[in-house]
């Protein structure tokens, strides 16, 4: 796993918000994910969570 790292998570219960806080976060999301909302966040439910978390991670991306 690397240091650097490219999504942070926030986790509220009913939702969870993505932010890609790299450039390689930001591009692997523009491909798999689409268009972020305004701020740059991703917002889904924590069972999608999971899922986008996971093909991140199949794509050798971290997570904090």
């Amino acid at each position: 796993m690397s240091d650097w790292q490219h999504i942070e998570i926030s986790n509220h219960g009913t939702i969870v918000i993505l932010r890609p806080i790299s450039d390689e976060g930001r591009r692997w999301f523009a491909d798999n994910v689409g268009e972020p909302e305004p701020g740059g966040i991703y917002t889904c439910e924590p069972r999608m969570a999971q899922d986008i978390l996971q093909a991140a991670a199949r794509d050798l991306l971290s997570w904090q």
